[in-house]
């Protein structure tokens, strides 16, 4: 063996009795909050083409303008963007935009992980609190330095401020059961995801499980894996270059005509079509 090789040092369990404090806050598992991954995030000067109609992204996006002058509107409300709050826009909720020359622009892309509570069909309102503003004029800073790492590390603070600033009525709970199927989902979404394999997860029979997750979610558990399998679809036909073959097998599609066929019956269009608006947006 070589004389540089590392090794981990023993670790002596017997000194662990008890490694927490009688004074600190212990949150539960189920309020340890979502995680986040980021896709973008910038920051610009808008002008007059900054106008949009049916803007519609499988991601959220957080907006935050240090000036006024900017304006997004979804389902017939217009929520200027302020200086005064942030605004958060869920996936699937389109929106149109517009500006006037010179507002001051920030805006971050994300996912949220788990992304499996509830569907939120409407922008949301977050008030701009010190700390957060503080946050955002940092991230500003380490964009336009074009420090990525950092500027991810800033951008996630900042989401967790300000998801934080929701507060814990504003997500729906999931039942510990239910979270830990959802999980098991995510980690599973290329390889076989059959009712047998869920029931065993949820530790029910195959038939007490189906009646239980229908009961639970409102749909199947085929429709609901389904539906997780095409939204990862879009999300790495948005996000990456892999080939519509390679994202079908990513998704747990053992062909690109099953893929397609199943893509178009849920996204409306297909693979291809998707990726090349996607392209021309």
């Amino acid at each position: 063996m070589s004389a540089t090789a590392l090794f981990v040092p023993k670790i002596d369990y017997h000194r662990w009795h008890d490694p927490l404090t009688a004074h600190g806050m212990k949150p539960s598992a189920e309020a340890a909050g979502d995680n986040f991954q980021i896709h973008e995030c910038g920051q610009l000067r808008l002008n007059a083409s900054w106008n949009y109609q049916g803007v519609c992204s499988p991601f959220w996006r957080l907006y935050y303008n240090r000036t006024p002058g900017a304006w997004i509107e979804s389902g017939g409300r217009r929520l200027a963007l302020t200086p005064e709050r942030f605004a958060l826009v869920p996936d699937g909720v389109a929106f149109d935009c517009g500006s006037r020359p010179g507002t001051a622009h920030l805006w971050v892309h994300f996912s949220l992980y788990p992304s499996l509570t509830r569907a939120h069909s409407a922008i949301v309102e977050v008030r701009a609190t010190r700390p957060a503003r503080a946050l955002a004029a940092e991230l500003e800073r380490r964009i336009v330095a074009q420090a990525a790492q950092p500027a991810v590390h800033t951008g996630a603070a900042l989401l967790h401020l300000i998801f934080a600033e929701l507060g814990p009525d504003w997500s729906a709970a999931i039942p510990p059961r239910l979270g830990k199927l959802f999980s098991w989902i995510e980690h599973a979404m290329g390889g076989e995801i059959s009712n047998r394999l869920l029931a065993a997860q949820a530790g029910l029979s195959v038939e007490g499980f189906i009646r239980w997750f229908k009961a639970t979610t409102g749909r199947t558990p085929a429709a609901f894996v389904a539906e997780r399998r095409i939204r990862e679809a879009c999300r790495r036909l948005a996000f990456t270059d892999d080939t519509i073959d390679q994202v079908a097998e990513g998704v747990g599609f053992a062909n690109r005509h099953h893929f397609s066929r199943v893509f178009k019956r849920y996204a409306g269009c297909g693979p291809a079509q998707f990726r090349r608006g996607r392209a021309r947006a």
